[in-house]
């Protein structure tokens, strides 16, 4: 069991290229993508890790991983949208809300259904469970069907949210509209973070959140926070991986929040890319959102752990590029509805 850990500790090695001027800009589409594929790998460490026997490699190795790679999520995903709506300009929300947000909330729903129906039927109140299998019970607390399906709830919420800002502040009449735009958008997670803990709601499911403002606040001085991690290169990186080991044996917001700064100074000079790691990347929400329904179906017959992770891990892969496939179907579906509502107007003008 060990030796299937620390082989999975190897991976971003595997993923490391030194940057060559023929790359693209630090944190490209394909290495966004490829370190999605990385963090997967140090998700499912985690959960599968919650399942074994207690000890102190497991404490060690698996207690926060999970904590690292949703809070990068939450990085990246800020990171990303503003970067696409800096290329793309207000086109880009329309496919941020009608085609992109649906892909994610359905594969939600679905997974939700599939938990519900097959361990947790009758055991809810009709609305209760009707708005838990429709992923809509973020304000109604954190008992959820499916233990990861927070997340998609929060980003969903953080997207729609990143729409309204940007569209209202697109209007402006200032050049520095979306550096305020950026600024605002760090603050609504960190608000969302605050106000969870005075009501006592979320717990880990939130301290993750503030990794999406420091998305937003690079994505938002990108050029800037590049040319001052070209030059302190050394002396940050060292004071980052101090925080990240700190913050790894006792605070894991801090090693979280570290690790963002980690990756930012390890693009100057590296991107990453391989083929297995960038399909990860693009079967990672499938991977997460299986993971909880994958463990409860195995566990329950399955006591040899080496067995239990080896059929956990296939079946959580197969099921993930069931959703994969589901998704983009979904997406077509979308687009070609639109094209034939849009070809419809047109003829009747």
């Amino acid at each position: 069991m060990y030796i299937f850990f620390l082989i999975t500790l190897l991976v971003p090695m595997l993923a490391l290229r030194r940057r060559t001027e023929a790359d693209g800009p630090v944190l490209d589409s394909r290495s966004t993508q490829c370190i999605k594929g990385i963090l997967c790998i140090y998700v499912m460490l985690h959960n599968l890790g919650l399942d074994l026997p207690n000890d102190q490699f497991k404490e060690l190795i698996c207690e926060h991983a999970g904590g690292v790679g949703v809070g990068l999520f939450f990085f990246l995903s800020a990171f990303g949208i503003i970067r696409s709506y800096q290329s793309k300009g207000n086109k880009y929300l329309p496919k941020l809300l009608f085609i992109h947000i649906p892909k994610l909330w359905l594969v939600a729903v679905f997974i939700n259904a599939l938990t519900y129906f097959s361990f947790m039927r009758g055991e809810l109140e009709p609305l209760d469970a009707c708005l838990r299998i429709l992923n809509l019970d973020l304000f109604i607390g954190f008992n959820r069907i499916n233990r990861h399906g927070w997340y998609i709830a929060s980003i969903i919420a953080l997207y729609i949210i990143f729409a309204v800002i940007y569209y209202l502040f697109s209007k402006l009449k200032t050049d520095k509209k979306f550096v305020i735009a950026g600024i605002v958008m760090a603050l609504v997670p960190i608000a969302f973070r605050i106000a969870a803990k005075v009501a006592h709601q979320g717990g880990m499911y939130t301290r993750e959140l503030p990794a999406f403002a420091i998305g937003c606040i690079y994505a938002t001085f990108y050029d800037q926070i590049n040319k001052l991690a070209k030059k302190y290169y050394l002396p940050a990186l060292l004071v980052s991986l101090i925080a990240f080991v700190i913050g790894y044996v006792s605070i894991e917001a801090i090693a979280t929040y570290a690790s963002t700064v980690i990756v930012i100074l390890i693009s100057q000079k590296y991107t990453y890319y391989n083929k297995v790691t960038y399909f990860l990347g693009k079967i990672c929400i499938g991977v997460y959102l299986f993971l909880h329904y994958s463990s409860i179906v195995l566990q329950s017959f399955i006591y040899n752990e080496y067995l239990w992770v080896l059929l956990n891990a296939g079946f959580i892969f197969e099921a993930a590029i069931f959703i994969y496939a589901a998704q983009y179907s979904i997406e077509w579906l979308i687009r070609r509805g639109s094209n034939i509502i849009s070809k419809g107007k047109q003829k009747i003008a």
